[in-house]
C-alpha cells in the first residue's frame, strides 16, 4: 500500500454530493480546484490515494489493535467503511477493485445464466460497473473485491426444477470450492421468513449446508448490515 500511494499525484479529493450529479474537486496547498469530467482518469488516482491512505492508517490501527489485544471496531476503519459506503468513490474505485488473479478472473468474467427478472431493480453501484439491488449487497460485493475474491451476481442454479439465483456464487481463493453467499435482509417480515426457511431447506437438499458452503448475513429494520459483519464473514469461511 505505501508503495502503491507513492505513485498516485499529488492533490486530495473531494466530491460535491448534487441531486443529479457528483462535483470532483482536488486541492493542492491550501487552494481548491474543479476536476473537469474529462479528467475523470486524475479524478480515479486520487480517489485511490485517498482510499490507499485510510487503507494504511486502518491497517495500522488494527495491527495496533492486536497488541493490546482488543476488538473493538477503530477509528480508522469506521472512516475507511464510510468512503466504501459512498457511492461515487465506489465508481471512481471499481477499477482498481477488479483486478483478481488471472485465472479467477477469467471464471468471475465468464458468461454465465444470469437472472433476469425486474431489472429495473438493479439500482445499487458497485465494483466494475455491476449493479446490485440492494445496498447491503453493494456492500458484500465491495468487500469480496477488496479482499480479491472472484465471485458472480445471481448466477442462476436448478433445485429440484426450481430455478434460483443466489445473490453471490464464489470460487473460494484457497481452495476453488464453490460458494454462496445469500443476503436476507427483511427477517421481520413474517412472509419473507417463511420464504426464507424454505429456501434454506431446498439448498440443502441440493448439499448446500448453512454454515458450510452456503454463508448467510442477516438485516432487519432496526438491524442493518455493516461491514465488520461482512469481514468477519469473509475472515471466517473465505481465508
Amino acid at each position: 500500500m505505501n508503495k502503491l500511494l507513492k505513485t498516485l499525484p499529488e492533490g486530495d479529493l473531494s466530491i460535491g454530493h448534487c441531486s443529479n450529479s457528483n462535483k470532483w474537486f482536488v486541492t493542492y496547498n491550501h487552494e481548491q480546484h474543479y476536476l473537469k469530467k474529462s479528467e475523470i482518469n486524475l479524478a480515479k488516482k486520487l480517489a485511490l490515494k485517498k482510499y490507499v491512505k485510510l487503507k494504511i492508517k486502518a491497517l495500522e490501527a488494527s495491527l495496533a489493535e492486536i497488541k493490546l489485544h482488543k476488538a473493538k471496531t477503530t477509528t480508522a476503519q469506521a472512516a475507511l467503511n464510510n468512503l466504501l459506503n459512498d457511492n461515487a468513490y465506489i465508481e471512481l474505485l471499481s477499477d482498481y477493485f477488479g483486478k483478481l488473479d488471472s485465472e479467477a478472473t477469467v471464471w468471475a468474467n465468464a458468461d454465465y445464466p444470469k437472472n433476469t427478472n425486474h431489472p429495473e431493480s438493479l439500482v445499487h453501484p458497485t465494483v466494475g460497473g455491476l449493479m446490485v439491488r440492494s445496498k447491503s449487497e453493494s456492500m458484500i460485493a465491495i468487500a469480496l473485491s477488496e479482499h480479491e475474491i472472484p465471485f458472480r451476481y445471481e448466477n442462476l442454479i436448478t433445485i429440484d426444477d426450481t430455478t434460483f439465483a443466489p445473490d453471490f456464487t464464489i470460487l473460494h481463493p484457497r481452495t476453488g470450492q464453490i460458494m454462496y453467499w445469500e443476503h436476507f435482509g427483511l427477517m421481520d417480515d413474517e412472509k419473507y421468513l417463511n420464504d426464507f426457511s424454505h429456501k434454506i431447506m431446498c439448498y440443502a437438499k441440493n448439499q448446500i449446508y448453512l454454515g458450510e458452503n452456503l454463508i448467510a448475513t442477516y438485516e432487519a429494520s432496526d438491524c442493518p448490515l455493516d461491514y465488520p459483519t461482512i469481514n468477519n464473514k469473509i475472515n471466517q469461511f473465505l481465508k
